[in-house]
């Protein structure tokens, strides 16, 4: 009869193994792309949905079943989404969406979250300046719409 013992079984505390959630990630990002953008929880916080003007799309923020840390989002005519971003480097297509290529939970909030924010940057054409997100008028349409009015269009409106 053996004496060695069993080695003991890996079991983290609740809440210690992980220091944040998939939807920390997910609004963590809608922070950096800036005003009109937002994010939800998924159930359990194990994924995220970004919303953001002018999009009708919403993006959705996962680990897949390979583990990847994947950004799901359908298309619509009205994103005018570009048919083939350049992708930030560590950023991979993939069917629905992209992927942040090796990202693990050890990289760090701050660092998935903007790795997400250039991908989504990337995936929709976003450019914050092109985007009027201070006059009374553009904000009264985003009221109104949901959409800012693009810079130099308040004039008109």
């Amino acid at each position: 009869m053996s004496t060695a013992t069993a080695p003991a079984a890996y079991e983290p505390a609740p809440g210690t193994e992980y220091p944040f959630s998939i939807s920390d990630i997910a609004r963590a990002t809608a922070q950096l792309l800036g005003p009109g953008w937002s994010a939800e929880s998924g159930p359990w916080g194990v994924y995220g949905v970004i919303s953001g003007h002018p999009y009708v799309a919403d993006f959705v923020i996962e680990v897949d079943y390979e583990g990847d840390l994947t950004i799901s989002y359908t298309g619509y005519e009205d994103d005018s989404l570009p048919e083939s971003p350049e992708l930030p480097e560590g950023v991979a297509d993939r069917p629905g969406g992209v992927y942040l290529v090796e990202a693990y939970a050890g990289d760090g909030l701050k660092a998935l979250a903007e790795r997400a924010a250039a991908a989504l940057r990337a995936v929709t054409g976003y450019d914050p300046a092109a985007w009027d997100l201070t006059s009374s008028a553009s904000c009264q349409h985003y009221i109104d719409t949901g959409r800012y009015l693009r810079a130099g269009d308040a004039e008109s409106a």
